[in-house]
Order: structure tokens, then sequence, then C-alpha cells
């Protein structure tokens, strides 16, 4: 478990940690993969797409056709992305790009996926008009955003929980590499973008013990 501490400065960029997370919550993940799958995408582009586990899920459930571009600033990830998705016969792209201040770069493309991306981008508002400008006619931005503040295991003791509550928030707050609570001013510049249709919507992710060994290791 040390070695998921980051300690390149990128936000979560532990491997490790996200094929965990991300097998903890595999059940929820393929079963919105198959969500986007049913409005038949031609092209999704993943910003912030690290080593595929998105991608992944895409290639499983949409039609082979789909073209799938995965989008990071990081090389070393997209290189692990690519590995990921070879066993699929999609058409794919790898593209190394910084999102700040180069959204011409981007491509135009049927649903864009933005998954715990958009609270590390400082000017969120010019980057949603560039997406919108890249997304095709009756196509879609995808966003979802973790809430770490909602986090409850129990049960336990009220003071406890607090206590757990408190330390977490005060070990986030000052952090450069986790800017995961900054929801608020996300939903401002979501609420404000030129986007015209806006489906918002809260899932809860709930596991009960005794946990199975997929979700046991991120636990």
């Amino acid at each position: 478990m040390s070695s998921w501490h980051n300690n390149s400065g990128k936000p979560l960029a532990s491997d490790s940690w996200l094929e965990a997370h991300h097998r903890a919550k595999l059940p929820e993940r393929r079963a919105f993969a198959e969500k986007i799958a049913t409005h038949k995408p031609q092209r999704i582009v993943d910003l912030g797409c690290g080593i595929g586990l998105w991608l992944e899920l895409c290639a499983q459930t949409v039609d082979p056709a789909c073209e799938l571009v995965g989008i990071d600033v990081d090389p070393d990830c997209l290189s692990k992305a690519e590995k990921r998705l070879q066993p699929f016969s999609n058409k794919m792209q790898f593209i190394p790009l910084d999102l700040e201040g180069n959204g011409a770069e981007l491509p135009e493309a049927d649903i864009y996926l933005a998954f715990n991306i958009f609270p590390y981008i400082p000017d969120l508002p010019a980057l949603l008009r560039t997406l919108r400008s890249k997304i095709r006619a009756g196509g879609y931005l995808i966003v979802r955003q973790y809430d770490g503040a909602l986090l409850r295991v129990g049960p336990m003791q009220s003071r406890d929980r607090q206590i757990i509550d408190t330390s977490l928030m005060t070990a986030l707050a000052g952090s450069a590499q986790f800017k995961h609570y900054d929801l608020d001013r996300v939903f401002e510049a979501l609420t404000q973008s030129a986007f015209e249709h806006q489906d918002i919507d809260f899932e809860t992710f709930k596991r009960l013990s005794p946990y199975d060994s997929q979700f046991k290791d991120y636990f």
C-alpha cells in the first residue's frame, strides 16, 4: 500500500492505486459504460484517460466501429493505455496533450468523457467553450466527479467519524495532487456553460461486509 503514495505531483498517478479503485467499483463502472454505448457513438474521447481503464470498458461495450481516443499529459500513461487496448479492434488514437490552452488540438467527437479531471483545470469555462465546439451535433459531454466528502464507513462512533473526516480534509485541503473536492467551481462552470441539456445525477457506491477480495484491496 505504501507504493500508492504519489511522488510525481500528478494527481493520483499510482497505477496500482487506480487499478485497485477500478476493480473495487467494476460492476458500477461497467454498467455506466453500457449506458454510454446506448448512444451509439462513432468516436469517444477520454480527457485525462490515464492508463486507459475507462477506455477499456468502452471498448468492451461499444460497437467495434467506434473510434476511441485517449488524451493525457503523461506519455507514459498513454503508452500503458495503448498496451491495455491492444486486444480490441476499434480504431484508436492516444494523444499527449496538456488541456490548458491547447483546446484547438482536441478532435471532434460524439462523446467526450471528463472523469475527475475538471477540478485540475484552472480556466474551466474556456475549456468548456472549446469542448462545446468539438462535440458533434447530438453528442454529449459526460462528467463524473468523485466526492470523497460523502465517504461513510460504519457502524462507528460519531466522534470517530468526525475525527476521520476532519483529518481527511486537513490532509487534502493543501494538496496539489488531489483536488477532487473542488466541486462547487466545477458545478458552477457547468451550469453556466453553453451546453443545452444538463442531466445531473448522484451515484452512491455501497459495499457491505464481508468484503470480497477486489473491494478489500481498495478499502
